[in-house]
C-alpha cells in the first residue's frame, strides 16, 4: 500500500491528508512533539518537529532543519514587440491577434471637390481630421467584417455628410475613394488593392481608376506604342497590367482619340505600335514603375469647379 503524509495540526486535531510535492513522500509531523504546555512554555526541541514513524515500517531518522527559501519576486512581464508602423504619422496597433488573418489595410483619396476640410473616420478610427481635395491618408488596420465609413465636415464634427458600412475582408487592402455624388453631396467608393502577384523579373504592374464626375470617359495612351487602357467610364477601375520596370509618360485622351491604336497586353518602351502620335491629350501622367511593386492611377477633378483634371498615383 502506497504510504500517505499526514500533518498534525497544533491544538491535537487530525488534519486531513495532503499530496506531496514531490515525487517521494516526506514524513508527517506530530505537534505533540513540540514540548510545548498549556501555558505556552516549550521544551528543547525549539520548534523542531520530530518525525512519526509510519505504521509497519522502521524509524525514520529525523530530518534537520532547513531555513526558510526566500520567495522569489514576481517575474516582469515582457511586451512583445510591436510591428514596425508601414505609415509614419499614423496610428501603430501593436500585438495584432491573427496577423493577417484577422485584419484588413484601408486608406483614404479625397477626389470630392468641394472647398473645405473633411474628417475622415472607420468606425472611431479616424484617419485626418482635414482631408482636402487630392489627400491621400496611409493605410490604417481594419478588423475582418462590416464597418461604417463616416466623412464628416471638419468645422462640424456634427455635420454627417456621408455614411454607410462596407465590408473588409482579412489579409487584404482597400481605398476608400470620397468623390462627389451624381445627386448632389458625397460619395465612396470602395477600390480593391489586391491582385497583381507572381510577377516576372523586372515587371511592376499598373492600372487607372476614373473617379473625376459622372458622365465622363477616358483613354489612356503610351506615346507611338498604342492605347494602355480603352473606355474608362465613371467610377470604374481597370485591370491591372504588367509592365516593365521603367519611367513612362501616359497620355489621357478623350475615348474618340486615336481609335486606330492597338490595346497593349503588357506595358513596356520598347514596344512598337501603330506609330500614331497623340496630340493635345487632356493630360500627362509621369509615373515611375518599379519592379515587384503595383500603381494605380486615380483620375480625379472636373472642368466647372475648383479642381480641374488631375492624376493622383499611388502605389498600393
Amino acid at each position: 500500500m502506497a504510504e500517505m503524509d499526514f500533518y498534525m495540526p497544533a491544538g491535537g486535531n487530525t488534519g486531513m491528508a495532503q499530496p506531496s510535492d514531490s515525487d517521494t513522500a516526506q514524513p508527517g509531523f506530530s505537534d505533540n512533539t513540540m514540548g510545548c504546555n498549556d501555558t505556552g512554555g516549550c521544551g528543547t526541541d525549539y520548534g523542531i518537529a520530530l518525525p512519526i514513524a509510519p505504521s509497519d515500517s522502521a524509524p525514520v531518522a529525523p530530518l534537520p532543519s532547513r531555513p526558510s527559501q526566500p520567495v522569489p519576486p514576481n517575474r516582469p512581464s515582457v511586451p512583445n514587440t510591436p510591428r514596425p508602423n508601414p505609415n509614419p504619422g499614423f496610428p501603430i496597433f501593436p500585438n495584432l491577434p491573427g496577423g493577417n488573418n484577422e485584419f484588413s489595410e484601408t486608406r483614404f483619396l479625397v477626389a470630392a471637390t468641394n472647398n473645405f476640410p473633411i474628417s475622415l473616420a472607420v468606425d472611431s478610427s479616424v484617419y485626418d481630421t482635414s482631408a482636402r481635395f487630392g489627400v491621400s491618408t496611409g493605410y490604417n488596420y481594419v478588423a475582418d467584417g462590416f464597418h461604417t465609413v463616416t466623412v464628416r465636415r471638419a468645422s462640424d464634427l456634427r455635420a454627417i455628410l456621408f455614411q454607410r458600412s462596407f465590408p473588409f475582408r482579412a489579409g487584404e487592402r482597400s481605398t476608400l475613394v470620397v468623390v462627389d455624388s451624381a445627386q448632389g453631396g458625397m460619395d465612396v467608393i470602395q477600390v480593391s488593392d489586391s491582385g497583381c502577384r507572381s510577377l516576372p523579373s523586372g515587371y511592376g504592374c499598373y492600372r487607372v481608376a476614373n473617379m473625376s464626375f459622372a458622365g465622363s470617359s477616358y483613354n489612356v495612351q503610351l506615346q507611338n506604342s498604342g492605347t494602355v487602357f480603352r473606355n474608362i467610364s465613371y467610377g470604374t477601375v481597370t485591370s491591372f497590367k504588367q509592365a516593365l520596370q521603367g519611367s513612362y509618360a501616359f497620355l489621357v485622351t478623350n475615348v474618340s482619340c486615336c481609335n486606330g491604336f492597338r490595346e497593349l497586353p503588357i506595358i513596356a518602351l520598347a514596344v512598337t505600335g501603330s506609330g500614331y502620335a497623340v496630340s493635345n491629350p487632356l493630360l500627362t501622367v509621369p509615373v515611375d514603375i518599379q519592379a515587384g511593386k503595383k500603381y494605380t492611377t486615380y483620375l480625379i477633378g472636373n472642368n466647372w469647379s475648383s479642381f480641374s483634371l488631375r492624376a493622383v498615383t499611388l502605389e498600393s
